[in-house]
Parts: structure tokens; sequence; C-alpha cells
């Protein structure tokens, strides 16, 4: 067919071809660049097809291209049209990504001003409340969210549970909740693997020892080489040792619990899953270091040695150390804060933490029946110290340690946040909101 013989609906019907295949290529492969040239051969012939620019939008977010994907978005949502909502969930899903949770819980609202029936909104919306500290509400929106979805969609009620257990992990739900949750989305969908090794090391927090080594077991029938639950594995069987062996053994349930072993483990394994742990914490905040800062920062170091591992500390200060091997002696007022403390080297720890061995009643501020690693000075006395539970105190001789943080990542994010970069964490709970 000539040029001169074709169409009006020809030219119709060879767009429609074009924009199938470029939505099928989307499913397929949705960061194949011929998805970009499809979707704007369509583009160039109808501007102002919605539908075409959110497509286009979609793999501009799959290629790692936010801010393109962005202008697209919100081109479409400015047109009031009726592919509005779902540029407004495009954004909401973008925000979500972008760690932005204030933008994420603005879209979800505008999302459901739009629109009441979807469960899936109303999920989004109460992930986004919980993330911007309106922690109950936010809880309780994610439960009135798989009361609709089973009114309305029965058959969707094990992906709706199954969201619900990861975005109560996700803002740092009290284990409880999220054990109780967890166990609703297994029953519902025992394939769900993530949620269930999430639910092992949370039996491990509740001490519910042979629950987790039987989750474990399972976990690790479908697929033996999972090191996660390989470890839950181990970790359930050791405390099943201790526990039976309590009376003959020096080491009771007690006193793990004193430490906090169990609770940093699964803290440190949360954190992990969620991009919020001390790794991307020092990640990030290599991004963002002042030039004057960086260069007080020793070259980090690598601890080959089991036994000079133990020596250092296995909570952060290998960590640490591995990101930078201390700071010069002086240098803490670098961070900017209003007491000058500066990393401690491997060496500075080590050498310390023996001669505090060596003579425990000299140090008496240094308890040797307590879980402690020292990794900051002020090079006047005073030291950070990660304690039980993985909380950052301040040990100054002669004083009752002071709270700084809650753990050590939390320490690096605030700095992070500080020095102009992003913060990931989803927002505190409050002091009256937690269990007194």
């Amino acid at each position: 067919m000539s040029d001169f013989d074709r169409t009006p609906a020809d030219d119709a019907d060879a767009l429609e071809r074009t924009l199938d295949l470029a939505w099928e290529l989307f499913a397929a492969q949705p960061e194949h660049p011929k998805v970009a040239e499809l979707a704007l051969q369509v583009l160039a012939a109808q501007p102002q097809r919605s539908s075409v620019s959110l497509l286009l939008g979609n793999h501009r977010e799959f290629c790692g291209e936010a801010d393109e994907a962005r202008r697209l978005y919100l081109q479409v949502a400015g047109r009031r049209d009726g592919q509005f909502v779902n540029a407004a969930r495009a954004l909401r899903h973008l925000a979500f990504a972008e760690r932005d949770h204030p933008e994420a819980l603005r879209w979800a609202d505008t999302v459901l001003a739009e629109e009441h029936e979807d469960w899936d909104d109303w999920m989004e919306l109460g992930s986004a409340q919980a993330l911007c500290g309106e922690h109950e509400e936010g809880w309780r929106q994610l439960d009135e969210a798989v009361a609709l979805c089973s009114r309305t969609v029965p058959d969707e009620l094990p992906k709706a549970l199954g969201k619900r257990g990861v975005y109560l992990l996700g803002s740092l739900a009290p284990v409880d909740r999220f054990v109780h949750a967890a166990e609703e989305a297994i029953r519902a969908d025992a394939a769900n693997s993530w949620v269930a090794l999430m639910l092992g090391w949370s039996y491990l927090v509740q001490y519910r020892f042979t629950d987790a080594e039987q989750l474990g077991l399972r976990l690790l029938r479908e697929d033996p080489t999972e090191d996660l639950a390989q470890n839950l594995v181990g970790t359930a069987r050791t405390m099943l040792r201790v526990a039976e062996n309590a009376q003959a053994k020096d080491i009771t349930l007690e006193d793990i619990r004193r430490t906090g072993v169990i609770e940093l483990g699964w803290q440190q394994l949360r954190d992990r899953m969620l991009g919020t742990d001390l790794a991307s914490a020092l990640a990030a905040l290599n991004d963002v270091l002042p030039a004057d800062l960086r260069a007080t920062l020793r070259p980090g170091i690598s601890i080959s040695d089991e036994t000079e591992a133990d020596k250092i500390g296995s909570m952060v200060a290998e960590d640490l150390v591995a990101w930078h091997d201390g700071q010069q002696p002086g240098s803490g007022s670098a961070w900017g804060l209003a007491e000058p403390f500066r990393l401690l080297s491997a060496a500075e720890i080590i050498a310390m933490s023996a001669e505090i061995e060596a003579d425990q009643a000299a140090h008496p501020d240094w308890p040797e029946n307590e879980v402690w690693e020292q990794v900051m000075t002020d090079d006047a006395g005073a030291y950070l110290v990660a304690v039980a539970f993985g909380t950052v105190v301040k040990r100054r001789p002669g004083h009752p340690d002071e709270p700084v943080a809650a753990s050590m990542a939390d320490w690096v994010w605030d700095r992070v946040a500080g020095f102009g970069g992003p913060d990931p964490r989803p927002a505190p709970r409050k002091a009256d909101e937690l269990p007194g």
C-alpha cells in the first residue's frame, strides 16, 4: 500500500499495533530501549495520550531515570484526565522507592480522594502513615485494608496478608505485632519465603526456639542453599542447647536476655533487609562526607583473622574499622557536633580492651559481665560505646552511661541527614508509644 492509499484508520491501527508491542515488550523486559522508541513513536502522533506517557514513565523509572519518570507522571497528573489516578499511583510508588515518606503519604491521600474501592490503595496509605510517624493509625489502616480485601476480592487475600507483613516490618512494628500478621500470611500462602524467614527470626526474639528451628528446616527443604535459613536453624539449635543445659552451664537464658544478643541480631537482619543497616549508612555517609572530615579518617582495614575480630568486637566495631580504621587523635570536632568524639582504630580498641581485661578492678566503668564495644573517644576520657541491644551510650569515668542513639546505624544515619544526605529510616516511635 502506498502512502497515497493509506487512510486515517490505517494510521490509527498502525499506532495501536505499535503501542501493543510496546506494552508487551515492557511486560517482558521493562528496561529494553525499544520500549521508549515505540512509546515515543506513538506520542509523536498523539502527544496528549496520557496512558503512553505513563508507559514511558514506567520504563524510565525501571531504567533508574527517576527525575524523567517524575516529569512524565506530573505531566499526566497536570492534565486531570482519565489517567490522573494512575499518575498519582505512579508518583506514590516513586516516592516510596526514593524513601520520601511524606511525599508518598501526600500521593496516597490524593489517590484515595479519587477512588476508594481498591484495598491496595488503602494498604499503601497505611504504610505511608506508619513510615511518617503515625504508627498506630497506619498499622490499624493496614489491618483495615486486609479486611476490605477479604470482603471485596477474597481471592487476593494471601497477597494482602503478605503485603501487610512486609509493611509492618518496614515501619519497625513491634515484634509481637509482626509475628501475628506474619503467621496469618504464612497460613494463607506457605510459599511466601521472605515473610516466613523473617517470622522465623521473630520467633527467636520471642524465645520460641523450637518454632524457629522447625520453620527454618521447612525453608531449607525448599532451598538448601539459603544462608539466612541455615543461620536461623543454627541459632535456634544453639539456644535450645543453652535452655536444655541451663542448670549445668554458667550461661543461662536470662544471661542471654540481658545481653540482648538475639534482639540485636534480629534488628540487624531487619535493617539489612530494609537497607537501613550500618553498612548502608556508612555507604551513604561516604557520599556526603565534608572534605575536612574525610581528611581526618584513616583508610579502612580488612579483618580476616577470627581471633583479631573477636578482640575488636563484632557488634559494630568490625564494620567501622573496615570503613575507616579510626581517625586522627584530636580531630573529633570535624564531625561538627557539640562533643568532639572521633573514631577509634582497631589497634586502639584492641589495646584498650587488653588493658581493661588485665586489671578489671582498675576499670569499674567497664563491667566484665556486660556487653560493650568502645567505638569513639573525645581523647579526654569519654567514649561512645555500643552496649546491650546495640544501644550507643556516652561513658565517662564515675558517671552513669548516657544514651546517645538507638544503634550505631542510627548515629551514622543522623550524620548523613546532618550533612544533607537522604535519610531512608521510618519515623521513630515516640516515647509515649513505647511499652512502659
